[in-house]
């Protein structure tokens, strides 16, 4: 059992996530005949590839936090960071492929999420000082 098993949870929801974008993006190559390399092409297509795209920039600040979350607050606050961060993730990539102009809450929800804990993390060391 991992010694951080909601943690844990929490990573691998969040793998699948970024997994199942990937994929997203390539049925949309097929459906709306985008070829690779292309990245542009019919509007659905390129929502699809954004939406998969802001994932993979929000996971490069997702995965190392989680990981500080759990060292420094504990498995119980980074996983539920974690499966929240997910949630918003869904919400966005779902949204955001049927309408760009309804990505907002599930941008805010993962983003805004990231943030606070940067800022809870940098604070926790401020006042470890």
């Amino acid at each position: 059992m991992p010694a951080y098993p909601l943690t844990t949870a929490a990573l691998m929801l969040a793998l699948v996530v970024y997994v199942g974008a990937v994929m997203s993006v390539g049925r949309a190559r097929g459906k709306y005949g985008v070829q690779a390399p292309a990245t542009t092409g019919d509007p659905a297509f390129e929502r699809v590839f954004r939406a998969q795209q802001n994932t993979v920039e929000q996971i490069i600040l997702f995965l190392p936090l989680l990981a500080l979350a759990a060292l420094r607050f504990g498995d119980l606050t980074a996983g539920i960071y974690g499966l929240v961060w997910s949630a918003g993730r869904i919400l966005y990539i779902v949204t955001y492929a049927r309408n760009a102009g309804s990505r907002a809450p599930g941008f805010l929800l993962s983003a805004g999420l990231s943030v606070g804990m940067l800022i809870a993390l940098v604070g926790s060391l401020a006042l470890r000082s």
